[in-house]
Protein backbone atom coordinates (compact mmCIF):
# COMPACT_ATOMS: atom_id res chain seq x y z
CA UNK A 1 0.00 0.00 0.00
CA UNK A 2 1.08 3.56 -0.71
CA UNK A 3 0.18 6.23 1.86
CA UNK A 4 0.55 9.85 0.82
CA UNK A 5 0.22 12.17 3.81
CA UNK A 6 0.15 15.94 3.47
CA UNK A 7 2.47 15.88 0.46
CA UNK A 8 3.45 19.23 -1.00
CA UNK A 9 5.84 19.83 -3.88
CA UNK A 10 7.08 23.35 -4.65
CA UNK A 11 9.35 24.15 -7.57
CA UNK A 12 11.48 27.22 -6.93
CA UNK A 13 12.16 29.71 -9.70
CA UNK A 14 14.43 32.75 -9.76
CA UNK A 15 12.51 34.45 -12.57
CA UNK A 16 8.91 33.60 -11.67
CA UNK A 17 6.84 32.95 -8.60
CA UNK A 18 7.38 29.57 -6.97
CA UNK A 19 5.17 26.86 -8.44
CA UNK A 20 3.23 24.67 -6.02
CA UNK A 21 2.72 21.54 -8.12
CA UNK A 22 1.07 19.56 -5.30
CA UNK A 23 -0.59 21.18 -2.31
CA UNK A 24 -0.94 19.15 0.89
CA UNK A 25 -2.56 16.09 -0.66
CA UNK A 26 -3.59 12.90 1.15
CA UNK A 27 -4.10 9.64 -0.69
CA UNK A 28 -4.02 5.90 -0.08
CA UNK A 29 -3.36 3.53 -2.98
CA UNK A 30 -3.85 -0.28 -3.03
CA UNK A 31 -1.37 -3.05 -3.82
CA UNK A 32 -2.83 -3.81 -7.24
CA UNK A 33 -5.27 -2.49 -9.81
CA UNK A 34 -5.28 0.03 -12.64
CA UNK A 35 -5.53 3.57 -11.29
CA UNK A 36 -5.90 6.49 -13.70
CA UNK A 37 -4.73 9.98 -12.71
CA UNK A 38 -6.45 12.56 -14.89
CA UNK A 39 -6.51 16.35 -15.08
CA UNK A 40 -5.45 19.24 -17.27
CA UNK A 41 -1.81 19.99 -18.06
CA UNK A 42 -0.10 21.49 -15.02
CA UNK A 43 -2.50 19.90 -12.55
CA UNK A 44 0.25 17.89 -10.83
CA UNK A 45 -0.24 14.47 -12.44
CA UNK A 46 3.34 13.83 -13.56
CA UNK A 47 4.71 15.37 -10.37
CA UNK A 48 2.77 12.81 -8.35
CA UNK A 49 4.22 9.96 -10.42
CA UNK A 50 7.75 11.36 -10.14
CA UNK A 51 7.49 11.56 -6.36
CA UNK A 52 6.18 8.01 -6.00
CA UNK A 53 8.86 6.78 -8.39
CA UNK A 54 11.67 8.45 -6.49
CA UNK A 55 12.56 10.63 -9.49
CA UNK A 56 11.90 13.80 -7.50
CA UNK A 57 11.89 14.80 -3.84
CA UNK A 58 8.90 16.19 -2.01
CA UNK A 59 8.95 19.55 -0.24
CA UNK A 60 6.98 18.39 2.79
CA UNK A 61 4.81 15.52 3.96
CA UNK A 62 5.26 11.76 3.99
CA UNK A 63 5.26 9.17 1.22
CA UNK A 64 5.04 5.70 2.72
CA UNK A 65 5.41 2.61 0.52
CA UNK A 66 4.85 -0.79 2.11
CA UNK A 67 5.41 0.75 5.53
CA UNK A 68 8.63 2.56 4.60
CA UNK A 69 8.79 6.36 4.36
CA UNK A 70 10.66 6.78 1.07
CA UNK A 71 10.91 10.53 1.60
CA UNK A 72 13.63 9.74 4.18
CA UNK A 73 15.73 7.62 1.82
CA UNK A 74 19.24 8.65 0.82
CA UNK A 75 20.20 8.74 -2.86
CA UNK A 76 21.73 5.24 -2.99
CA UNK A 77 18.61 3.91 -1.25
CA UNK A 78 16.44 5.67 -3.80
CA UNK A 79 18.37 3.92 -6.57
CA UNK A 80 17.70 0.56 -4.93
CA UNK A 81 14.02 1.44 -4.55
CA UNK A 82 13.70 2.43 -8.23
CA UNK A 83 15.65 -0.58 -9.49
CA UNK A 84 13.80 -3.19 -7.46
CA UNK A 85 10.31 -1.92 -6.65
CA UNK A 86 9.20 0.46 -9.42
CA UNK A 87 8.68 -0.01 -13.16
CA UNK A 88 8.44 2.99 -15.49
CA UNK A 89 6.58 3.35 -18.80
CA UNK A 90 6.93 6.60 -20.75
CA UNK A 91 5.06 8.15 -23.66
CA UNK A 92 8.20 8.18 -25.83
CA UNK A 93 9.21 4.58 -24.99
CA UNK A 94 12.82 5.51 -24.04
CA UNK A 95 14.32 2.53 -25.87
CA UNK A 96 17.91 2.52 -27.13
CA UNK A 97 17.89 2.11 -30.92
CA UNK A 98 21.38 0.57 -31.09
CA UNK A 99 20.38 -2.28 -28.78
CA UNK A 100 18.13 -5.20 -29.62
CA UNK A 101 14.83 -5.77 -27.87
CA UNK A 102 16.53 -8.40 -25.72
CA UNK A 103 19.37 -6.04 -24.78
CA UNK A 104 16.99 -3.16 -23.98
CA UNK A 105 15.05 -5.30 -21.53
CA UNK A 106 18.15 -6.99 -20.12
CA UNK A 107 19.49 -3.58 -19.07
CA UNK A 108 16.86 -3.52 -16.33
CA UNK A 109 18.10 -6.87 -15.04
CA UNK A 110 21.72 -5.68 -15.16
CA UNK A 111 20.89 -2.66 -13.00
CA UNK A 112 19.61 -5.03 -10.33
CA UNK A 113 22.84 -7.00 -10.36
CA UNK A 114 21.17 -10.35 -11.05
CA UNK A 115 21.60 -12.99 -13.73
CA UNK A 116 19.35 -13.16 -16.77
CA UNK A 117 17.84 -16.64 -16.76
CA UNK A 118 14.82 -16.47 -18.99
CA UNK A 119 13.17 -13.38 -17.51
CA UNK A 120 13.32 -11.48 -20.82
CA UNK A 121 11.59 -14.29 -22.72
CA UNK A 122 8.92 -14.50 -20.02
CA UNK A 123 8.29 -10.75 -20.12
CA UNK A 124 8.02 -10.73 -23.92
CA UNK A 125 5.51 -13.58 -23.78
CA UNK A 126 3.35 -11.55 -21.39
CA UNK A 127 3.23 -8.58 -23.76
CA UNK A 128 2.62 -10.68 -26.87
CA UNK A 129 6.04 -10.27 -28.47
CA UNK A 130 7.54 -13.76 -28.31
CA UNK A 131 10.36 -14.10 -30.83
CA UNK A 132 11.13 -10.38 -31.01
CA UNK A 133 14.37 -10.65 -29.00
CA UNK A 134 16.75 -9.91 -31.90
CA UNK A 135 14.82 -7.05 -33.48
CA UNK A 136 15.81 -3.42 -33.06
CA UNK A 137 13.39 -0.69 -31.87
CA UNK A 138 13.50 1.10 -35.24
CA UNK A 139 12.13 -2.06 -36.87
CA UNK A 140 9.00 -1.98 -34.70
CA UNK A 141 5.70 -0.13 -34.83
CA UNK A 142 4.81 2.36 -32.10
CA UNK A 143 2.56 -0.17 -30.38
CA UNK A 144 5.28 -2.84 -30.48
CA UNK A 145 7.83 -0.44 -29.04
CA UNK A 146 5.47 0.40 -26.19
CA UNK A 147 5.00 -3.31 -25.53
CA UNK A 148 8.79 -3.66 -25.31
CA UNK A 149 8.80 -0.77 -22.83
CA UNK A 150 6.12 -2.56 -20.80
CA UNK A 151 8.18 -5.77 -20.90
CA UNK A 152 11.15 -3.78 -19.62
CA UNK A 153 9.00 -2.53 -16.74
CA UNK A 154 7.58 -5.91 -15.72
CA UNK A 155 10.75 -7.99 -16.14
CA UNK A 156 11.79 -7.21 -12.55
CA UNK A 157 8.32 -8.00 -11.14
CA UNK A 158 7.85 -4.53 -9.60
CA UNK A 159 5.36 -3.68 -6.86
CA UNK A 160 4.38 -0.48 -8.68
CA UNK A 161 4.34 0.48 -12.37
CA UNK A 162 4.17 4.19 -13.19
CA UNK A 163 2.95 4.99 -16.70
CA UNK A 164 3.10 8.61 -17.90
CA UNK A 165 0.80 9.03 -20.93
CA UNK A 166 1.66 5.52 -22.22
CA UNK A 167 -0.72 5.78 -25.19
CA UNK A 168 -0.07 9.42 -26.09
CA UNK A 169 1.78 8.60 -29.33
CA UNK A 170 -0.48 5.79 -30.52
CA UNK A 171 -3.58 5.55 -32.70
CA UNK A 172 -6.83 4.70 -30.91
CA UNK A 173 -6.91 0.99 -31.82
CA UNK A 174 -3.32 0.43 -30.73
CA UNK A 175 -3.81 2.57 -27.62
CA UNK A 176 -6.79 0.46 -26.58
CA UNK A 177 -4.76 -2.73 -26.92
CA UNK A 178 -2.03 -1.23 -24.71
CA UNK A 179 -4.53 -0.23 -22.01
CA UNK A 180 -6.07 -3.72 -22.17
CA UNK A 181 -2.59 -5.15 -21.60
CA UNK A 182 -1.98 -2.85 -18.63
CA UNK A 183 -5.36 -3.87 -17.21
CA UNK A 184 -4.30 -7.52 -17.30
CA UNK A 185 -0.92 -6.82 -15.72
CA UNK A 186 -2.58 -4.74 -12.97
CA UNK A 187 -4.01 -7.94 -11.50
CA UNK A 188 -0.49 -8.62 -10.17
CA UNK A 189 0.68 -5.14 -9.16
CA UNK A 190 -0.42 -1.52 -8.88
CA UNK A 191 -0.35 0.43 -12.14
CA UNK A 192 -0.69 4.19 -11.80
CA UNK A 193 -1.17 5.82 -15.18
CA UNK A 194 -1.39 9.49 -16.10
CA UNK A 195 -3.79 10.12 -18.96
CA UNK A 196 -5.87 12.78 -20.68
CA UNK A 197 -8.16 10.09 -22.08
CA UNK A 198 -11.27 10.09 -19.88
CA UNK A 199 -12.94 7.51 -22.11
CA UNK A 200 -10.20 4.94 -21.47
CA UNK A 201 -10.29 5.80 -17.78
CA UNK A 202 -14.03 5.12 -17.51
CA UNK A 203 -13.75 1.95 -19.57
CA UNK A 204 -10.74 0.30 -17.93
CA UNK A 205 -9.90 1.92 -14.58
CA UNK A 206 -10.42 0.37 -11.18
CA UNK A 207 -10.11 3.88 -9.79
CA UNK A 208 -9.95 7.42 -11.19
CA UNK A 209 -8.21 10.25 -9.35
CA UNK A 210 -8.62 13.77 -10.76
CA UNK A 211 -6.20 16.58 -9.99
CA UNK A 212 -6.52 20.32 -10.51
CA UNK A 213 -3.94 22.95 -9.50
CA UNK A 214 -2.18 20.51 -7.20
CA UNK A 215 -5.35 19.41 -5.40
CA UNK A 216 -7.40 16.21 -5.58
CA UNK A 217 -10.85 17.25 -6.82
CA UNK A 218 -12.20 13.76 -7.50
CA UNK A 219 -11.49 10.22 -6.30
CA UNK A 220 -13.81 7.49 -7.56
CA UNK A 221 -13.54 3.70 -7.49
CA UNK A 222 -15.24 1.06 -9.56
CA UNK A 223 -18.69 0.21 -8.23
CA UNK A 224 -18.55 -3.56 -7.70
CA UNK A 225 -22.35 -3.73 -7.98
CA UNK A 226 -22.42 -1.95 -11.33
CA UNK A 227 -24.18 -3.83 -14.13
CA UNK A 228 -22.32 -3.29 -17.40
CA UNK A 229 -24.95 -5.10 -19.47
CA UNK A 230 -27.99 -3.78 -21.30
CA UNK A 231 -31.06 -4.34 -19.18
CA UNK A 232 -34.76 -3.97 -19.91
CA UNK A 233 -37.14 -3.40 -17.02
CA UNK A 234 -40.74 -2.95 -18.04
CA UNK A 235 -40.67 -0.65 -21.06
CA UNK A 236 -37.34 0.98 -20.12
CA UNK A 237 -33.91 0.10 -21.48
CA UNK A 238 -31.05 0.82 -19.09
CA UNK A 239 -27.90 1.59 -21.06
CA UNK A 240 -24.51 1.70 -19.24
CA UNK A 241 -22.53 4.86 -19.94
CA UNK A 242 -19.29 4.22 -21.88
CA UNK A 243 -20.39 0.73 -22.90
CA UNK A 244 -19.35 -0.27 -26.42
CA UNK A 245 -22.27 -2.02 -28.13
CA UNK A 246 -21.59 -5.29 -29.89
CA UNK A 247 -23.43 -6.30 -33.06
CA UNK A 248 -25.56 -8.58 -30.90
CA UNK A 249 -26.44 -5.68 -28.59
CA UNK A 250 -27.49 -3.50 -31.52
CA UNK A 251 -29.57 -6.30 -33.04
CA UNK A 252 -31.28 -6.90 -29.68
CA UNK A 253 -32.12 -3.21 -29.15
CA UNK A 254 -33.45 -2.79 -32.69
CA UNK A 255 -35.64 -5.84 -32.31
CA UNK A 256 -37.08 -4.61 -29.00
CA UNK A 257 -37.73 -1.18 -30.52
CA UNK A 258 -39.48 -2.70 -33.55
CA UNK A 259 -41.67 -4.75 -31.22
CA UNK A 260 -42.37 -1.58 -29.23
CA UNK A 261 -41.15 -3.24 -26.04
CA UNK A 262 -38.88 -0.26 -25.35
CA UNK A 263 -40.41 3.17 -24.87
CA UNK A 264 -37.74 4.82 -22.71
CA UNK A 265 -33.94 4.69 -22.63
CA UNK A 266 -32.04 5.59 -19.47
CA UNK A 267 -28.26 5.95 -19.38
CA UNK A 268 -26.81 4.59 -16.12
CA UNK A 269 -23.81 6.48 -14.76
CA UNK A 270 -23.00 4.75 -11.46
CA UNK A 271 -20.03 2.72 -12.69
CA UNK A 272 -17.79 4.74 -10.36
CA UNK A 273 -18.61 5.80 -6.82
CA UNK A 274 -16.76 7.91 -4.27
CA UNK A 275 -13.70 6.09 -2.97
CA UNK A 276 -14.05 5.13 0.67
CA UNK A 277 -11.27 3.93 2.99
CA UNK A 278 -10.88 0.19 3.43
CA UNK A 279 -11.68 -1.38 6.81
CA UNK A 280 -7.95 -1.57 7.49
CA UNK A 281 -7.57 2.18 6.94
CA UNK A 282 -10.64 2.96 9.05
CA UNK A 283 -9.18 0.99 11.95
CA UNK A 284 -6.08 3.16 11.85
Amino acid sequence: MIEIKGVTKIYNSKKKHNCKALDNIDLNLPNHGLVFVIGKSGSGKSTLLNLIGGLDSLTSGQLIVDGNDISLLKEHQFSNYRNNHVGFIFQDYHLIDDLTVYENIKLTINLRGVEESGQVKEALEKVGLSGYENRFPYELSGGERQRVAIARAIVKHPHIILADEPTGNLDQKTATSIVELLKEISKECLILTVSHNKSDAHKFADRIIELSNGHIIGDHSLNLEYNNELEVKGDTLYYPKHKSLSDEDIEYVNKELENKNIKHIVKTEDKFIDTVPSNEQLEK
